[in-house]
């Protein structure tokens, strides 16, 4: 009898090849956008060994919102399987963390807090969704 794969595995493999397929940034909603943006200069302030928070601050207008962006890059870290990978700000197409961080924003700032979860499953540790969808309904709060 031939393997077949549970729905819930073959829901998997279909999200691990949609996140392989190139999407383009000018696809995204504001909000997103503005995500995968403060994500990549945080990665050049990192990779030129710079605070990231005046960078940040001068892109996102203030300090309490650069602030919270940080804790919330933060926590993306700590929670992540690997190191978070991110294209070039020059790159017009996200890397598959980069759109798993627009579609993490896009339901946290529309409260689709089921869909939050179902982009991480299989991803991040069930038990962290809660702090990551509260982390990330703050940081969308602030950049909206």
């Amino acid at each position: 009898m031939p393997n077949t794969p549970s729905s819930a595995n073959a829901a998997t493999v279909e999200r691990v090849a949609r996140l392989g397929q190139p999407v383009p940034l000018a696809s995204l909603s504001w909000t997103a956008l503005r995500t995968i943006s403060a994500t990549r200069l945080i990665a050049v302030c990192a990779r030129a060994g710079r605070d990231p928070l005046v960078e940040l601050t001068r892109r996102l207008g203030d300090v309490t919102t650069a602030r919270v962006f940080v804790h919330f890059a933060n926590l993306v870290g700590a929670y992540w399987p690997e190191d978070v990978q991110v294209m070039r700000p020059c790159c017009c197409v996200l890397s598959p963390d980069e759109m798993t961080l627009a579609l993490m924003a896009d339901c946290a700032a529309t409260g689709r807090r089921e869909e939050f979860s179902a982009v991480l499953d299989g991803f991040v540790r069930t038990d962290r969704h809660e702090e990551l969808y509260d982390r990330t309904t703050v940081m969308v709060a602030h950049l909206q």
